[in-house]
């Protein structure tokens, strides 16, 4: 989880993008801890992806992204969720929920009942992950139901909870959405990898962590 809080002055504007709030967050992964320790100070860092780019979940795509653009990369087991985290603004009177992830706002209200979502446009948010395309492979994105017909199979990717007839050429069947969310970027990374052109993703119940499943699936099909 990232919260949202407003700066103080000796902040500098280098580590908010120019806003007048910073996201803090403390990862639980123990190698991430350990290095904060030994850091012994307050670590400034964007994602470790290019703009725009699938988030990497493995050190191996950090290196794939970042290669000759950075001087080390602390080289832990993948990633435990998948996703990036729920972004919530503690800026105002009420939680505000930015972006979800794993945390739901439903899980968020069990602690603060009267944290709110936020239906604002993407642009006008407080987060600027969240205001061009992200999380896109260089193949074209697709979501699809069940029931959409593909022509193009032999020749696009699939990952899904459903297994489908076609026979494409990448295929990875997930059995709910916690994996689906666990693979996803690491799926369109192996695509990528393989020049595959098109990735159809099955769309999810938007529930639980299927929202934010739902949420990246779209902001990586956008054109």
């Amino acid at each position: 989880m990232t919260l949202v809080f407003p700066k103080r002055a000796e902040v500098p504007l280098a580590a908010t993008a120019g806003l007048d709030s910073i996201g803090v967050r403390m990862p639980r992964h123990e190698l991430a801890r350990e290095f904060l320790s030994a850091c012994g100070t307050p670590v400034v860092a964007p994602s470790a992806n290019l703009s725009g780019r699938p988030s990497p979940t493995t050190w191996q795509a950090v290196l794939e992204d970042l290669d000759g653009r950075i001087d080390c990369i602390l080289q832990g087991e993948a990633t435990e969720i998948g996703l990036e985290s729920t972004v919530v603004d503690c800026t105002g009177d009420r939680p505000l929920v930015l972006r979800q992830g794993s945390a739901t706002l439903e899980d968020i209200r069990r602690v603060v009942p009267n944290a709110l979502a936020n239906d604002a446009p993407a642009d006008e948010r407080k987060s600027p992950g969240l205001r061009h395309k992200h999380y896109a492979p260089n193949a074209e994105v697709v979501i699809v139901d069940l029931d959409a017909s593909v022509s193009d199979a032999p020749v696009a990717a699939y990952i899904g909870l459903s297994d489908r007839e076609e026979p494409f050429a990448a295929e990875q069947i997930v059995a709910d959405a916690e994996e689906y969310a666990h693979v996803l970027f690491e799926f369109f990374r192996e695509c990528e990898r393989e020049s595959l052109k098109k990735i159809y993703c099955e769309a999810v119940e938007e529930t639980g962590i299927g929202i934010a499943l739902m949420d990246r699936l779209r902001r990586a099909a956008q054109g």
